[in-house]
């Protein structure tokens, strides 16, 4: 869906910190109306210049302990709540794509900044060692992204967050600046203001996970939705993270999507996006937040022989900050896991694990290392204080195939295949 203005919405809406313990329930609590109100005035948008509007969610995350490792069920936990609040909220407010007024949400961490002392110099912005997908506040303020529109909380912690955000804007994107719109939203409960010393340590007893240097996730990826964008925000945050600029670091993210043919076979076929369709959404996601303001280069062909004799689709893009990103055609469950020894780490959700251990059977044939899997849980309703109807309407949110579904019956072309 394109607009009509050529323009896509793009906005951002700036979140104070979260509640120390995150549970769904708390996580509504302070945050449901300021996103409900949010998420309701972008739809309107959307419908309104039949495209979908880009709403990114910024909000504190506690400070990492090292560049070298984080804490992954926490920070997993944040925006797995994060996700799913936004996931009802979209279902109580039928913002969808059958209504023609979707809403693409990329949620967004940064870390906690004490507004006391902000860091304004642009080498700390230019060295930060988080440049996605945890950045500096400095980092987002100072990034060149075309916000149309900037939301956040009519309260004390949502002043200062704001405030200190338009004080570490660059200085050279005044004339962007100058045409934002504002716009402050009253919430029903206050969080509490962040802590400068508020620490993951502090607040999460769970061992940090060593990050990787190679890491690997596979999946279809059909209409992307927010189980999907859960599953890619964990695999940036299990890569080592960014480093200053200089550095001969090299690190990758290997996404495979499977190949087309293996998908003739799926329901509501009609609707299924092509290879490229599905690469380009995923490319769109992790680029959003992963490297925020930096193009990538293009650095491969379309084709390359895989090594089994099967020309596969293969797009690359590489950053000067040393990250290189691969999207790989697969014809199997497998993919670059077996071909490739140097990727370490796989990033599945639970309820595939069997596939993460199928693929270090495969490695331990070969004499090779296995990966460490990384296990991301599934999105669910039933957290909630839900009716089975709304439980309902939130799993099919999260459903390729019933996203296609709903399609069909939009358009009345629905071909549920086998």
């Amino acid at each position: 869906m394109s607009s009509q203005t050529g323009v896509q919405p793009l906005w951002l809406l700036l979140l104070p910190a979260p509640p120390l313990e995150i549970t769904l329930s708390n996580v509504k609590d302070v945050y449901a109306s300021t996103i409900s109100q949010v998420l309701q005035k972008a739809a309107k948008i959307s419908a309104s210049l039949s495209t979908v509007t880009i709403l990114d969610v910024a909000l504190p995350c506690p400070k990492v302990s090292t560049s070298k490792s984080h804490h992954y069920t926490y920070t997993q936990n944040l925006l797995r709540q994060m996700y799913g609040l936004v996931c009802l909220q979209c279902t109580e407010h039928s913002i969808d794509v059958r209504y023609c007024n979707d809403v693409d949400v990329r949620v967004l961490l940064f870390q906690s900044l004490d507004p006391a002392r902000p860091e304004t110099s642009q080498g700390s912005v230019e060295n930060s060692s988080f440049v996605g997908p945890i950045v500096t506040l400095q980092r987002l303020a100072s990034c060149a992204r075309p916000w149309q529109r900037l939301c956040a909380m009519n309260n004390d912690g949502g002043e200062v967050l704001l405030q200190t955000f338009l004080r570490l804007r660059n200085p050279s994107l005044e004339d962007v600046r100058d045409k934002v719109v504002i716009e402050r939203f009253l919430p029903e409960r206050s969080p509490p203001v962040s802590s400068s010393d508020r620490t993951l340590t502090s607040i999460d007893n769970s061992k940090p996970r060593a990050c990787h240097d190679s890491v690997a996730v596979g999946g279809t990826f059909d209409h992307l939705h927010i189980g999907h964008k859960l599953l890619l925000s964990m695999t940036a945050l299990a890569t080592s993270p960014v480093v200053p600029s200089g550095s001969t670091q090299r690190r990758s993210i290997t996404v495979g999507i499977t190949g087309d043919q293996l998908l003739e076979n799926k329901k509501y076929r009609e609707h299924l996006q092509d290879w490229h369709q599905r690469q380009s959404a995923v490319q769109a996601f992790l680029s959003s937040f992963l490297v925020l303001d930096a193009p990538p280069q293009r650095i491969s062909p379309d084709y390359s022989d895989d090594g089994k004799g099967t020309q596969e689709r293969v797009v690359k893009d590489s950053w000067p900050s040393g990250l290189t990103i691969e999207y790989v055609e697969i014809f199997d469950a497998f993919g670059p896991t077996i071909t490739n020894e140097s990727i370490t780490a796989l990033v599945l959700s639970r309820e595939t694990r069997a596939g993460g251990k199928a693929v270090n059977e495969k490695r331990a044939e070969k004499g090779w290392p296995a990966l460490e899997i990384f296990e991301v849980d599934v999105l669910d309703a039933s957290e909630n204080d839900t009716s089975s109807e709304e439980a309902h309407d939130f799993q099919n949110k999260i459903s390729s195939t019933q996203i296609r579904r709903r399609l069909g019956d939009r358009s009345g072309t629905a071909d549920q295949g086998q």
